[in-house]
């Protein structure tokens, strides 16, 4: 078999990868309930200290997240009919199998919390745009559905277990919710926009007020992007993780009595948290490019921390648990000999985790042919840049150099079992023959804020340093083989492997996925447009001349010319977050400089390929690409 056909066969293998949807544990700790995509109509349930079940739903409903009641008797699970379109929150006892109560809404539940008898619920109006987290689809419209709203938003409803009322809406006067939690007393916490498009959330505040909109104050707002917002038992204190982009960041507490906001010190890069019944709080996110997890005492100190080599799993990619009031947690994770299964574990253990499944355990060997190591060098200013080098154990070196670089900026490659972003290709382009890069220049998650921040102000530069700083490095140790070298990147990595290529005469061959070519056009047609930009050209009015300037200087497209590495540029049809013009002005300003460039179109794909033949015809187009203009052999 030659290394291409190993290659497209691990890549087949990878898009069988059952993949955990969701998983929660109950609040007594002694069980959990989780989803595996591709089941229909079922939850699985399992007993810590016994076996694993399956409870039916029934009805034609595909299950998309998972949450207990906040007595743990119920589980509440949200579901639909319709692909994409989770519209109906099914109360499910989890003792009798049986479906209690069935709530529908009008709308897409994004989110579920509950507290005590108290569920609050965040819904997605049809035609509500998602980030790149979120593929770049729209929340689907149903066949039945009205005409959309002028402003899709994202909304919050609320209903009691107790009684048998419909969900009522929580006002926040104008405010679209990106996320949310509540207590038992009806207390509501909420990262919120007046802009409802993700451009909106770029300039999120964080708001308190009651299920029925009284007294609604503002927390904190004007600091950065925010997330994982929680309440403390108490109801003296608001915690948030504030960061940037993806958000990988600082937990800050928020006294409500006074407003104060103050940062937990020596603490950075978290992605999940919550609050223990006795005030301490447990967090988990990256840590390098692995995960940590751990907790902090009630005054904010840290107790215990725990840093593991390999990826946690969550519903929007982030590192995420979901812990009981024992401090007995669930995860999903993996590592790299591993593919993801449930695990389970306790805080302020050594990592020493149970393992629940065993859904991927004949996918173990896929990656047994690879070596993987982290690799660090040092950029042209000094800073320490690290990555990940994959490459076949005992092949003779110099190799072939793939550069895959990922999006965000503020997102990374962890030591996972399988890369998944740029399509999951590490892997396949390993087996194919290539030494491939996995490199974390600034701007990535898992260094601190500092690191992270780096590059506002500094697009395509201080990044682009940090990247050729690490090819140089391996061609330096004679690693790689400095005549064939290719580029490859999806989102804003797709942004920096054009801009390689237009800057740089280094690379033989490149592929551009989902990628920015015209930051000009970008403002104005991305659904992050006005959001990502200030955030990462701070000071630049795109209204003005200067700004334009400013913006084209850095917009691969604009710098076109004879002889650039042929490039592939791959993207799908419905893309909001890197519309598909940007691919079209690419491969046209391109082409009339003089430079081959190939673009390809998927129907209904979004920011990221997600049907399985889309998925396997964009492997199989990148494999051959690089071996067309000679970068694999």
């Amino acid at each position: 078999m030659s290394a291409t056909q190993a290659a497209v066969q691990a890549f087949d293998r990878l898009v069988g990868l059952r993949a955990i949807v969701d998983v929660a544990m109950c609040p007594t700790g002694d069980r959990l309930a989780f989803l595996v995509d591709g089941d229909v109509e079922s939850v699985r349930l399992h007993d810590v200290d016994g076996g694993t079940r399956d409870m039916k739903l029934g009805s034609g409903f595909t299950a998309t997240s998972v949450t207990w009641s906040g007595d743990g008797t119920s589980l509440l699970v949200t579901a639909g009919t319709s692909p994409g379109y989770p519209d109906r929150l099914i109360v499910v006892d989890p003792d009798g199998g049986t479906s209690d109560r069935v709530v529908r809404v009008a709308g897409a539940i994004e989110d579920v919390v509950a507290s005590g008898s108290v569920v609050v619920l965040r819904v997605a109006d049809p035609g509500s745009e998602r980030d790149g987290m979120h593929l770049g689809l729209r929340v689907p419209v149903p066949d039945t559905a009205s005409p959309l709203p002028t402003t899709p938003m994202r909304r919050l409803l609320w209903l009691d277990l107790a009684d048998a009322s419909s969900p009522l809406p929580v006002t926040l006067s104008g405010y679209s919710v990106w996320d949310h939690d509540a207590d038992a007393t009806g207390h509501v916490l909420a990262v919120v926009s007046r802009d409802p498009r993700p451009a909106g959330y770029y300039q999120a505040a964080l708001v308190l007020t009651d299920i029925e909109g009284r007294d609604l104050r503002v927390l904190v707002s004007g600091r950065g992007q925010l997330a994982r917002p929680r309440l403390s038992g108490d109801g003296r204190a608001a915690y948030v993780v504030e960061g940037r982009s993806i958000v990988s960041g600082r937990v800050l507490r928020i006294d409500l009595a006074d407003g104060t906001v103050r940062e937990v010190p020596d603490l950075d890069d978290v992605t999940d948290l919550g609050v223990l019944d006795d005030g301490s709080l447990w967090f988990c996110g990256w840590q390098g490019t692995g995960t940590q997890v751990g907790t902090l005492d009630s005054e904010l100190r840290l107790t215990s921390r725990v840093v593991r080599r390999g990826a946690l799993g969550g519903r929007d990619g982030q590192p995420a648990l979901s812990v009981a009031a024992s401090g007995r947690f669930a995860a999903i994770a993996d590592d790299p000999e591993l593919p993801s299964e449930v695990f389970v574990g306790s805080l302020g253990d050594k990592g020493e985790w149970a393992r629940v499944t065993h859904l991927n355990e004949e996918m173990r060997g896929l990656t047994s042919a690879l070596s993987r190591e982290l690799v660090t060098w040092t950029s042209a200013d000094g800073t320490p840049v690290e990555g990940l080098l994959l490459r076949r154990t005992g092949a003779p070196a110099p190799q072939p150099l793939v550069v895959l670089l990922h999006g965000g900026p503020t997102w990374l490659w962890a030591n996972s079992f399988a890369p998944a972003e740029s399509n999951a290709l590490a892997v396949p382009l390993a087996l194919a023959g290539a030494a491939v890069l996995l490199p974390n220049p600034r701007g990535s998650s898992g260094r601190g804020q500092g690191y992270a921040d780096a590059v506002a102000g500094h697009v395509g530069e201080i990044d682009v340093s940090d990247v050729l700083a690490g090819v140089a490095a391996l061609v330096s140790a004679g690693m790689a083989d400095p005549d064939r070298m290719a580029t490859l990147g999806l989102s804003y990595g797709g942004f920096l492997s054009a801009w390689l290529v237009a800057s740089t005469d280094l690379f033989r061959g490149a592929v551009v996925m989902s990628g920015v070519s015209d930051w000009t056009t970008f403002v104005t047609t991305s659904n992050l447009g006005g959001g990502f930009d200030t955030v990462y050209f701070p000071g630049i009015d795109p209204q003005t001349e200067a700004g334009h300037c400013a913006l084209a200087a850095v917009s691969p497209a604009r710098h076109g010319r004879t002889g650039m590495a042929p490039t592939l540029v791959l993207h799908g049809a419905e893309d909001q977050v890197t519309p598909l013009g940007q691919a079209q002005q690419l491969t046209e300003s391109w082409t009339a400089a003089g430079s081959v460039v190939e673009l390809v179109v998927y129907p209904r794909e979004g920011h990221e390929l997600v049907e399985p033949e889309h998925r396997r015809d964009a492997t199989r187009r990148v494999l051959d690409w690089l071996h067309r203009y000679g970068v694999l052999g």
